[in-house]
């Protein structure tokens, strides 16, 4: 009876052993070195294996002698790929991994590049790929070339030859190279006060980007500049419904430019919108009330009666800029028309709670 039993014993391990000799058959591996483009080897580097027909991600990295193996694939098509230490792709290879020993993948970047160079060469399509490329490469650099000179024409507030450089720029341009391109050339022509021009550039690129709170409220100040108060309402309207900052800008230049040519109520009324939008602008305040001190009247008893507003527009800046560059004139301000007045303002601090 123990002969039988030992036999027994000795059949299963037999089955197993055989068992598990067949599991092993019917897989694969990879193995294989790499070799740099300088001709040394790629210590450390990751070699990333993708199977095709199903999902399969694998890593493993190569020794200090540059050598790879990975055991244990199920025999497929196979993507290898070659990445250097910082995770960047140097080359890949689509292989068949087979039954049994490892399948042998070198990556040989020397042979692997010269060969795709002298099949590039012969490639009619990948030469007038190379072709296309060279020519936008150089046609970037012109542009580049432009681009600068045109900046440095406006650094020097030569502003009609800047726009000039610009516009030169433009067939170059594409995307967005050409709306900064355009950009700078309609700023430069609004600077050089030709503005028929820069409106029109900026309705170009209103066209290309509605949405552009930007445009619109660069189109209103060119507006502005050249008398067109609606057409100005209008763009700096359209741009603090896209974003609020914009139309504060556009509602302050507004309120500058009508200031400077004396409209004194179109200031005011353009300061108090750039305030509504923004009631931590202290400048709009102060102007605001500025504009407003053209609207005094003198009461019976000799003294200034301001229009509404004003104290309230002056009181506000020096709340919120109290040192300010126009706290000493709105302080003045506020004397002639009340007499006796506060002379320190302080921001209002929050109570600590208890």
């Amino acid at each position: 009876m123990r002969c039988i039993g030992k036999y027994v014993g000795l059949a299963i391990l037999a089955a197993v052993a055989f068992g598990v000799g067949t599991a092993r058959a019917q897989n694969g591996g990879l193995t294989g070195h790499v070799t740099l483009q300088d001709g040394s080897a790629c210590v450390k580097c990751p070699i990333i294996i993708e199977r095709q027909s199903v999902k399969g991600h694998y890593e493993t990295k190569t020794d200090k002698k540059g050598n790879y193996v990975y055991i244990g694939l199920t025999p497929d098509q196979y993507k290898i790929t070659l990445e250097d230490q910082n995770g960047k792709v140097l080359y890949y290879i689509g292989h068949h991994v087979d039954i049994g020993d490892p399948t042998v993948v070198d990556f040989n970047l020397p042979k692997e590049m010269a060969e795709q160079q002298k099949a590039n060469q012969s490639n009619p399509v990948v030469q007038q790929q190379q072709a296309e490329q060279q020519k936008q490469t150089q046609q970037f650099n012109n542009l580049k070339q432009m681009f600068d000179q045109g900046v440095a024409l406006e650094n020097q507030k030569q502003y009609a030859d800047a726009a000039a450089m610009f516009q030169k720029a433009e067939p170059m341009a594409k995307g967005k190279n050409l709306e900064a391109v355009m950009e700078h050339e309609a700023s430069n022509l609004e600077n050089a006060k030709m503005y028929d021009q820069a409106i029109a550039e900026y309705q170009k690129l209103i066209a290309d980007d509605p949405t552009n709170a930007s445009f619109h409220s660069n189109l209103g100040t060119a507006y502005a500049s050249q008398g067109k108060a609606a057409e100005a309402e209008s763009e700096c309207a359209k741009a603090a419904q896209i974003a609020p900052a914009d139309g504060t800008r556009c509602y302050f230049n507004l309120g500058a430019i009508a200031n400077n040519a004396g409209k004194m109520d179109d200031a005011a009324s353009a300061f108090k919108k750039a305030t509504e939008l923004d009631p931590k602008n202290a400048d709009a305040f102060f102007l605001e009330g500025q504009a407003l001190m053209g609207k005094a009247t003198m009461g019976a008893d000799n003294k200034i009666v301001p229009a509404p507003g004003t104290v309230e527009a002056l009181q506000t800046y020096l709340q919120l800029d109290p040192s300010g560059k126009y706290a000493a004139t709105a302080q003045g301000m506020l004397q002639s028309i009340q007499g006796a007045v506060q002379t320190e303002y302080k921001a209002t601090k929050k109570k600590k709670s208890s």
